[in-house]
């Protein structure tokens, strides 16, 4: 299963407002696939698959090293320079940074090996996460440690990922929202996974939404909602 997402597009050339954003689902180290590999549809042991696979390799890296190109039942592997000179007879002097020299592995897939792949992978559709963005988890009263019950006055206590912002931004801070908004205006610390504020002293008894608005790259502004309302009395 190939997981996507839907991103906003940044780049100038595109007009289409998103763009495809590929999730793999998981990351198979050599030791896994060799254990894939021998689970019941071979009689070759893991140790001659281990063998066989390092010499594949070993052998691979000698063709490359000799300048070829490397035809494999899947597509073909080759090395390719990269780089700037300052002079036709300038020597390649690989890992020189002026220009850049440098030796890259590229895989050049077989299209029809490729496209046979493409109509056996079903692809599904999920959510864009922000890891940037704030998340809220959970909000007690600092005096009287219960959760999502505090008095006008008193500080609360929110827990959290990528709570941390300046709290001399008016824009930015903890509210509590019920039709209107009212931002905490004392904070007794701001973390990361933390925020102590002050309920206003001046809020009405009643159930509030509590809000948090951060700017993590200190241009856009970013917020997340406590999932449950907090009671005010």
């Amino acid at each position: 299963m190939l997981k996507i997402a839907a991103i906003p597009n940044c780049l100038p050339t595109v007009k289409k407002p998103f763009m495809v954003h590929t999730v793999n689902r998981e990351s198979v180290s050599f030791e896994q696939l060799v254990d894939r590999m021998a689970e019941g549809r071979t009689t070759v042991s893991k140790p001659d698959i281990v063998a066989n696979m390092q010499l594949l390799v070993e052998q691979l890296f000698q063709e490359l090293a000799n300048g070829a190109a490397v035809k494999l039942p899947i597509g073909t592997f080759y090395m390719c320079a990269s780089g700037t000179f300052d002079a036709i007879d300038q020597p390649f002097v690989y890992g020189e940074g002026d220009n850049g020299h440098d030796l890259r592995l590229h895989f050049r897939a077989n299209r029809a090996e490729e496209i046979g792949m493409a109509r056996l992978m079903r692809v599904q559709r999920e959510p864009l996460i922000d890891k940037t963005a704030p998340r809220l988890f959970s909000a007690e009263s600092v005096r009287t440690d219960e959760e999502l019950v505090a008095a006008p006055g008193d500080f609360v206590r929110v827990h959290g990922h990528h709570l941390k912002f300046d709290k001399a931004d008016p824009a930015l801070g903890l509210w509590f929202v019920n039709g209107s908004e009212h931002r905490a205006g004392q904070y007794a610390s701001v973390e990361p996974s933390t925020v102590i504020a002050q309920v206003p002293p001046d809020l009405e008894p009643g159930q509030y939404s509590l809000v948090v608005r951060t700017s993590p790259n200190e241009k856009d502004v970013k917020e997340s909602r406590l999932p449950d309302p907090v009671s005010v009395a």
